[in-house]
């Protein structure tokens, strides 16, 4: 890595690259299937426990037909769940852009304002300050407000990367080599 000089360095050349702190967050269209697959699971465990018995009095070892169905459904409804996620990507606004937004469009409620700013901030996919509201209708609070907590991370924290999902050197003192 060669050394930069404050002579050397180009700002121009470094600004033309410079991105916006930015955050996603990822949201699901098929929420309700949480109850569901709670109800299934519930459903699996005791006919598990059901089953048991009976399989070792009666066959020796091995899940039941009725066991085998139900973690089917359940790989299903997981599946469904998992096909509905939508991830949306945020870019900080500033506070001065945040009343730029405002001003453009005066008389604006409250809640359209916070949706006119977060259609703005919002990269991807695009929403207009009217699918926001449908967007925060739709999804409930609990999700919403996810959106809107990554976009104040975005807005206010200083980016950061975490390391944390990288493997941890192992060492003699805890079991490593």
């Amino acid at each position: 890595m060669t050394e930069v000089t404050p002579q050397d360095f180009d700002l121009d050349a470094w600004l033309e690259d410079a991105e916006r702190p930015a955050r996603s967050v990822t949201v699901y269209q098929k929420a309700g299937l949480i109850a569901d697959l709670d109800a299934l699971a519930e459903q699996i465990q005791n006919a598990e426990a059901d089953e048991s018995a009976e399989l070792v009095y009666e066959r020796g070892i091995g899940e039941s037909s009725e066991s085998l169905k139900l973690r089917a459904q359940y790989a299903k409804l997981a599946q469904q769940f998992h096909n509905s996620a939508l991830t949306i990507r945020l870019e900080g606004r500033s506070e001065r852009e945040r009343e730029g937004i405002v001003m453009r469009v005066p008389g604006l409620t409250p809640v359209q304002v916070g949706a006119a700013v977060l259609a703005d901030a919002i990269t991807s996919p695009k929403f207009t300050p009217e699918q926001v509201e449908k967007l925060a209708d739709a999804l409930g609070e609990t999700q919403f407000s996810r959106i809107v907590a990554r976009f104040n991370e975005a807005s206010n924290e200083m980016p950061s990367v975490s390391a944390d999902f990288l493997p941890k050197p192992s060492t003699p003192d805890d079991g490593g080599e």
